[in-house]
């Protein structure tokens, strides 16, 4: 079965018989993307996770009511709608910053030096790309980290793909200079 066929076949399971395997199935494919998006926008792992709880109570809700064509573009809407929720729900409230020595401390609890390396790496990354505006921030995660194409991320951003190019290359001159500043 093609790509497409396969997905539509399982969001006619969920719909039609509520086929939680069949969930399990679309989720397994796109949890990574959903959970590297909920990583560069919400500021520690528990919020991530409990957020990306919520998209896929929140998906299958939906599915389960609600004929779905494109499945990614369904949960990356959620998920932004999760995302713009949860600040507003912490809006008001007293944030409490995380000392040098706590994240010290989590570093030393790390196993490897791999895994050390690759938080930090992934901290770096996250920082430099919040300094980028939000579109080139957006297309660059897209494009690097999600694997979408330049012809989906023009539509997603609404622009062409020739311009979705240059942003894209745009973007990431100021990301290494950020990351080489820093």
């Amino acid at each position: 079965m093609k790509r497409d066929s396969r997905e539509k076949f399982l969001l006619f399971r969920i719909r039609a018989f509520r086929d939680e395997q069949a969930f399990v199935t679309l989720l397994e494919k796109h949890a990574s993307s959903l959970q590297r998006l909920l990583y560069f926008k919400l500021p520690n792992q528990d919020d991530v996770d409990d957020v990306y709880s919520q998209v896929c109570i929140r998906l299958w809700q939906y599915i389960i009511r609600t004929p779905v064509d494109h499945f990614s573009g369904l949960a990356h809407t959620i998920a932004r709608t999760s995302i713009a929720e949860f600040y507003r729900r912490r809006e008001g409230k007293e944030q409490v910053s995380i000392d040098s020595s706590e994240t010290h401390d989590q570093l030393e609890s790390k196993e490897s030096g791999e895994r050390i390396e690759s938080f930090v790496d992934a901290g770096i990354m996250k920082e430099g790309l919040g300094e980028l505006p939000d579109d080139d921030r957006e297309a660059v995660v897209m494009r690097h980290l999600e694997g979408y194409s330049v012809k989906e991320i023009a539509k997603h951003l609404g622009k062409t793909e020739n311009a979705t190019s240059v942003l894209i290359y745009r973007a990431l001159k100021k990301l290494r200079k950020i990351l080489e500043s820093s």
